[in-house]
């Protein structure tokens, strides 16, 4: 089994059909016993027909055979962890209880402690009770659109890598995309020598087999937009030249910084730096040549390669 796109598209259909046989399912059933749940006596589960029970059965056991591929595409999936394998279990697990209109709520385990003394651990517990056939049917189309949002992580198309990427981010865990770099710096068409260090900077990267690119090859403007931030936080390698003292550069190498990153920082001979950045190692070039040879030499010593 892969998690290409054609086998992650098979997976979103086999859950979109099912998630249809459910909704019509929900729609008839709450439909039906609207205003009859409350009945002394009556349990919320008896309130289904046989010919209810019957469909709930049989979307439950489409669940049971789509559920195992989910998890081993989760399992195989590049930006996903071994907690989103966890949580799609126990979104299947409720999707399940929710067709016999029943609520199942799961709580990890805990330590009991107060101060530096630890009493003991409360183990994990599950469990399900009964629910209002409405309810159940909330809880479903919730856990389904995190299913799906899960899907959407498995084999992202290229134009939202860099949004799947932190979407699924962890506490602790960052992930990027392996030999990319993004260049912060000024973007100004009246300026030839900007294009010029922006080529300087993407050659030299190059010979490391590392792709580097720059906003306006993403986006044609330089407004900080969702995107950049994205490849920001993404990017194995950031790099940023502070000369022309661009409040949108100082921006986004603060959003690097914020990030747990540090970019690369040059700026041109004579550059005054500001704010907090006067701490940072910033070193000076005098042309595209001298920070051609410098960036080689700090790429050569943080990557361990040779140039290609």
């Amino acid at each position: 089994m892969t998690t290409d796109s054609s086998y992650v598209e098979s997976l979103r259909s086999e859950f979109r059909e099912i998630c249809s046989k459910a909704e019509d399912f929900f729609r008839r059933t709450v439909s039906r016993v609207r205003g009859h749940e409350l009945k002394e006596g009556l349990r919320l589960e008896d309130h289904l027909t046989r010919e209810e029970e019957e469909v709930a059965k049989e979307i439950r056991l489409s669940i049971a055979e789509f559920g195992p591929r989910l998890i081993e595409a989760v399992r195989k999936s590049a930006l996903l962890e071994q907690t989103d394998e966890a949580e799609t279990r126990r979104l299947l697990r409720a999707l399940a209880a929710s067709l016999l209109l029943r609520e199942f709520t799961y709580h990890s385990s805990y330590v009991v402690s107060e101060e530096d003394r630890v009493f003991g651990i409360v183990p994990a517990e599950q469990a399900e009770r009964p629910s209002r056939a409405s309810e159940c049917f909330d809880h479903f189309k919730r856990d389904a659109r995190e299913i799906f949002e899960k899907i959407d992580l498995l084999a992202p198309t290229p134009d939202n890598l860099t949004r799947a990427i932190v979407s699924s981010q962890t506490p602790g865990v960052r992930k990027y995309r392996p030999n990319t770099a993004f260049i912060m710096m000024q973007i100004d068409e009246r300026v030839p020598r900007l294009e010029d260090v922006k080529n300087c900077i993407k050659e030299v990267f190059k010979e490391f087999g590392i792709t580097a690119v720059r906003s306006d090859e993403i986006e044609h403007s330089d407004v900080i937009t969702q995107r950049i931030l994205d490849e920001i936080a993404t990017s194995e390698f950031l790099i940023a030249d502070l000369s022309g003292e661009r409040p949108s550069v100082y921006y986004e190498v603060g959003f690097a910084h914020a990030c747990g990153k540090r970019p690369l920082l040059y700026r041109e001979e004579g550059t005054v730096l500001h704010f907090d950045l006067k701490v940072h190692n910033v070193p000076e070039y005098k042309n595209t040549t001298d920070l051609k040879n410098k960036l080689r030499t700090r790429l050569a010593a943080m990557t361990n390669r040779a140039t290609e």
